[in-house]
């Protein structure tokens, strides 16, 4: 088990759970009462060190990248054996350190993309063979294998802590690599739990590591070591031109997602009433704390009244508070700095000129806890920073527009290409609009496939594609072996 003695948390290194070498812990907070969780192993870089050293010896001299495929396909379907067999403890965890609701803090999508990647191990080629080419007087034979990438650094992020995690541990597995977890400070209880199912496992010694730890030193060891051959990583922009930059000293893969500022184009044939509940809902699911929320709403100059009046109410229905209550829609932000910046966000917004049509203050029937009210801002245009930056709090942005072509470059005028939706009454213009997108997903009527679609971005959205047989690409080299015939 992952506890040591004292009834503390450990870091899972080479299938062992060992001490942080500082010996020092770290408490979470429950961001929805401000107590304190935890405690969770402070570690460092020489702890990193000999969580890279695991895992490179288990690729290196291991049997997980040579062993026949069915037996890896076998390993991870019982990894998600054991994950649905405690789904709820997992799912408690994740409400306790991230303060969200039932559907975010689910573990069904991560059960689900872990067994769908699995069996990508069968019917997905490992090798293939070319047709024989005549060169040189001889006859030579090509046949290209698709090899695992090697040792990979996966740098989840921690809103939706076990999906994004997962996200980036099945491909790995399902590859043949092994791997190095360093959990966000935010959520190390979500990330040591999922280690200590895996860890019941026949997944061998070595393939899995977690390192958990407040601060940043020990990821920025495990982006820099030359015995990594891949970092894949989830945040924020900042963070991730900073770990690419670094990669590039080893010329190391890098996969990344970067966040958005994602737009959801109305179209002048909706019904305000539908269009309304789905323009709405970003301010409120998850609190706004998700990376493809469609922050920007673009709407004809003549519904745009109408609809937010609409929105407004809606968001007003929804309930605020404790996320362990059924009725609550509307959890915490993460932490106090987060509610802090989504509040000069708010700020900057009115000083910019856009009109605040509700929220924009801390619930005052809330005591403790990091919340903040679903926030609309209306009359606003594209130049302003509250439509142009990831504030990742729940704040909507309504943008009016004239015509669907000044609704698409408004739409694709952002640095960042995540996600978008088209809300219309005829699915099929939906359609023809969708391509002319410059991002990595599209839905229409708030339609959003996370478990089987790729899921990545376009420009500064990132790099790579996560979730299904995309996902595994990245996780893969291809080696042509030519013979003679």
């Amino acid at each position: 088990m992952g506890h040591g003695a004292t009834g503390s948390w450990r870091i899972y290194i080479g299938g062992q759970w060992v001490p942080a070498e500082s010996g020092a812990d770290y408490a979470t907070v429950n961001p929805a009462t401000e107590e304190p969780l935890g405690p969770a192993p402070h570690a460092g870089p020489a702890d990193m060190r000999a969580a890279i050293a695991a895992a490179r010896e288990a690729f290196d001299t291991g049997p997980w990248p040579r062993l026949p495929l069915a037996e890896r396909r076998r390993i991870m379907h019982q990894i998600a054996d054991l994950m649905d067999k405690r789904a709820g403890e997992l799912s408690d965890v994740v409400v306790q350190e991230t303060g969200a609701t039932a559907y975010l803090a689910s573990m069904s999508g991560p059960i689900e993309i872990l067994r769908d990647t699995a069996d990508l191990v069968l019917s997905q080629p490992f090798a293939e063979s070319l047709a024989p080419l005549e060169f040189g007087g001889r006859l030579l034979q090509s046949q290209v294998l698709r090899q695992p990438v090697g040792v990979c650094g996966l740098l989840p992020t921690w809103n939706v802590p076990i999906m994004i995690a997962i996200r980036k541990i099945a491909p790995a597995l399902a590859a043949g690599c092994t791997m190095v977890l360093k959990a966000p400070p935010q959520t190390p209880l979500s990330l040591l739990k999922l280690a200590e199912i895996i860890s019941e496992s026949d997944l061998p010694a070595g393939v899995f590591n977690v390192v958990t730890g407040d601060g940043i030193d020990a990821a920025q060891e495990l982006v820099a070591s030359p015995d990594v051959d891949l970092i894949s990583f989830t945040g924020g922009l900042g963070a991730g031109r900073a770990i690419q930059a670094k990669a590039a000293e080893t010329v190391k893969r890098v996969v990344l997602e970067l966040g958005g500022k994602s737009a959801n184009i109305i179209l002048d044939d909706v019904d305000v009433e539908t269009a309304a509940q789905i323009a709405a809902a970003p301010a409120y699911f998850g609190a706004g704390q998700t990376c493809s929320m469609l922050s920007r709403v673009l709407v004809p100059h003549g519904l745009a009244a109408a609809l937010v009046d609409r929105m407004a109410e809606i968001v007003a229905e929804k309930k605020i508070g404790d996320p362990l209550e059924p009725d609550t829609v509307v959890g915490p932000l993460i932490r106090e700095e987060r509610r802090a910046d989504v509040e000069a966000y708010v700020a900057t917004g009115i000083a910019e000129g856009a009109r605040l049509v509700t929220g924009g203050r801390r619930p005052p029937h809330l005591k403790r806890g990091f919340y903040y009210e679903p926030t609309i801002f209306a009359d606003a245009d594209n130049t302003m920073r509250i439509a142009r930056e990831e504030i990742f709090g729940p704040v909507l942005t309504v943008i009016p527009y004239g015509s669907v072509d000044e609704a698409v470059e408004i739409a694709n005028d952002s640095m960042f290409g995540l996600q978008a939706n088209i809300t219309c009454r005829d699915v099929r213009q939906g359609l023809e609009i969708a391509p002319r997108l410059r991002c990595g997903a599209v839905g229409i009527n708030g339609a959003m496939d996370g478990v089987r679609a790729p899921r990545g971005g376009f420009k500064q959205s990132g790099i790579g594609r996560e979730v299904g047989k995309w996902a595994l690409d990245d996780y893969l080299e291809y080696q042509a072996v030519t013979y003679p015939l």
